[in-house]
């Protein structure tokens, strides 16, 4: 039922005869939405099913799927719009314009409007300002134009740029960077008709970008993967003579990431360790920079590269530390770690937009001492672990599970 991902000949149309019912909506990424690899691939799969409990979802994509795999879902059809040779060599749409700017082939652009012609869209859904070139060739095909705004991207961009210090004078070209995408959020508001965003604070930010102007639908980040949680919690190992193992997960090639792991290994770790007498981290995620291998030396650090099953680590730990001061890249990880019934300390950036109680959902902390001493009250006293075991999947279940998800959605469309 699905178009293949290679794009050559047939697979640059759709049979619409195919996908015929109450609607029909083109989802429009970067990356193909299955199988998911990065976080924006896992936001466009939750709302491409999302999207499938309306009607039919062509879910195409300006490069082909790293790893081919096969979608059974009957709902939704993949289309790549562009192979790698096509990517590399075929003339640009536009010239790039920010760092985050997709390359968008004018071949994937021919493609995508004879797939849009073909399937006669009711809505799409395009993700977010990277590939802002392709919203007025877009706009007049559907009645609905929507941007999936991941995050505010100039504001994004902003936050991670340093204040002062002689770092700051590097940063000239990165503030052009940011007025570039700010103006394009900007122009991005005059030619939809509808904004999604992850979280309340981006809708107040998008808001307060535009001068009060717009207005955004809050489409959470679901669950990531959550169709593979066991539906009864899994009980945790023992301790070993009451040291906790703990785990961090994330993309190990994004700077506050990067920063927040070696936090975790060099200050919070031993710290926990003169608490309890001792503790285990593990630091799993794709593509490790080469600086986290002094990190990986370090006694009781694990470093695992590209984890190929997430299940296995989570069932190995006792917590979750997020010690994170920039950016936000881990939240999908916070999400997926408590559906596993992982309890999280973290700090509140880490967790901004997700709306958990501390000392209920999550155990906030901002400084090396006082991260360490909350996760160390949860590991020395089982009935509240476990209390809190529970209560973060049973959170996370219902407001960030795929009916939350699904139901965002239709509330935003119908």
């Amino acid at each position: 039922m699905h178009a293949p991902t290679n794009p050559i000949g047939a697979a640059s149309t759709v049979d619409s005869n195919r996908l015929s019912t109450s609607r029909r909506i083109l989802l429009v990424a970067s990356d193909a939405v299955w199988p998911p690899i990065s976080g924006g691939d896992l936001r466009n799969w939750q709302n491409a099913k999302a999207l499938a409990t309306l009607g039919d979802v062509l879910a195409t994509s300006v490069h082909e799927p790293s790893v081919p795999a096969k979608l059974d879902d009957t709902r939704i059809t993949t289309l790549a719009l562009a192979n790698a040779a096509e990517a590399a060599t075929s003339p640009r749409l536009a010239k790039r314009q920010t760092p985050i700017d997709t390359r968008i082939p004018q071949i994937a652009l021919s493609r995508l409007l004879a797939a849009a012609r073909d399937f006669r869209p009711d809505t799409i859904v395009v993700e977010g300002i990277p590939l802002f070139p392709l919203l007025r060739h877009l706009r007049p095909l559907a009645p609905t134009l929507v941007l999936d705004m991941h995050n505010i991207e100039s504001d994004l961009a902003r936050q991670m740029m340093p204040k002062t210090g002689w770092l700051a004078g590097l940063f000239s070209k990165t503030t052009r960077h940011v007025r570039r995408m700010r103006d394009m959020e900007l122009q991005s508001l005059r030619v939809v008709d509808k904004v999604w965003v992850c979280s309340e604070q981006d809708r107040d930010r998008l808001r307060s970008l535009s001068g009060g102007r717009a207005i955004a639908d809050v489409i959470p980040n679901g669950v990531p993967r959550f169709d593979l949680i066991p539906e009864q919690l899994v009980d945790q190992p023992e301790m070993d003579k009451g040291k906790p193992t703990l785990l961090f997960i994330g993309h190990l090639n994004y700077p506050p990431n990067l920063e927040a792991a070696r936090r975790l290994a060099t200050q919070i770790l031993p710290r926990l360790q003169a608490k309890l007498g001792g503790a285990r981290l593990i630091i799993a995620g794709r593509s490790p920079h080469r600086s986290l291998a002094d990190v990986a030396a370090l006694p009781d650090v694990e470093l695992i590269a590209n984890p190929d099953d997430l299940a296995e680590l989570y069932s190995r730990a006792h917590l979750a530390i997020v010690p994170l001061v920039s950016g936000g890249g881990t939240r999908l990880k916070i999400l997926e770690a408590m559906a596993w019934g992982l309890p999280v300390v973290a700090t509140r950036l880490a967790a901004e937009g997700l709306g958990l109680v501390d000392g209920v959902d999550i155990d906030f902390a901002e400084t090396n001492d006082e991260l360490a001493t909350r996760a160390a009250a949860l590991c020395t006293d089982p009935g509240w672990l476990q209390a809190r075991r529970l209560r973060a999947r049973e959170t996370v279940t219902r407001r960030f599970g795929p009916q939350a998800i699904s139901s965002a959605v239709r509330a935003s469309l119908l």
